[in-house]
């Protein structure tokens, strides 16, 4: 038993050819982990069917022009490669943001000093109240913001064949508790980490996927209330909150 490079899992191992890493079952594959040997071993491929069929090295010049042009085709990505892929590993670090979110969510509610515990308190008082649609409201919004922004970067890299999954980071724990405790709008659990790339542009649509997505949900909120002020003056929010 080995641990995976990747993910950490302990489980029978196998050693990529190219970057000689150790994976288990689900990222033994070289575009599963991202490896970073894959284009090196396509480019050294590439070099032997060249010399294949000249005899010549890519560096040496042919004597005669030869009576055929070797091209390079750009594979084009199957649907497997496209497919919103997430594993066990990525799952479960997801569950555990979003619910770090929902407490940042809570303790936005509260306030500061103890946001968590006064944030818990009003919850049960609007609900006991039956204004339960006002805490659902900040929890879905918010914990809906935070999916849409690493969904869009993930989803985007998958788009353009690179591997992506989200991971929770020791700073991001440190940082949910601080908001927690003492009500920070701070959401950075984790990062999406991506790759499989060397193109410039693919990989600045992925990192834009991210905030582009918050940014039109932002516009949608701000058209949703203006639309509430000109035709119902706004909505009342329970007890001046």
């Amino acid at each position: 038993m080995a641990r995976c490079s990747l993910c950490g899992k302990e489980d029978l191992c196998f050693t990529c050819p190219y970057c000689n890493g150790v994976y288990c079952a689900e990222h033994r594959l070289p575009e599963s982990h991202g490896c970073p040997g894959l284009q090196l071993a396509k480019d050294h491929a590439r070099r032997r069917i060249v010399e294949s069929f000249t005899g010549l090295g890519l560096d040496e010049e042919p004597e005669s022009e030869p009576n055929f042009v070797v091209r390079q085709v750009r594979k084009k990505r199957s649907v497997s490669q496209r497919k919103k892929r997430f594993s066990r590993t990525e799952i479960r670090h997801l569950i555990i943001s979003s619910i770090l979110v929902v407490l940042v969510s809570i303790s936005l509610l509260g306030g500061p000093p103890i946001g968590i515990l006064t944030g818990f308190a009003r919850v049960a008082f609007f609900v006991a109240a039956g204004y339960w649609w006002y805490p659902t409201t900040i929890i879905v919004v918010f914990l809906g913001s935070f999916l849409v922004h690493e969904f869009a970067h993930k989803f985007t890299a998958q788009h353009f064949g690179m591997w992506s999954e989200f991971r929770m980071t020791s700073q991001g724990y440190y940082l949910s508790v601080i908001a927690i405790l003492f009500s920070f709008p701070i959401f950075g659990t984790g990062v999406m980490y991506t790759s499989g790339t060397s193109d410039v542009e693919e990989a600045g649509k992925t990192n834009l996927a991210g905030p582009l997505s918050n940014s039109v949900i932002a516009s949608v909120f701000a058209a949703i209330s203006l639309v509430l002020v000109l035709l119902v003056g706004g909505v009342s929010l329970p007890f001046g909150f």
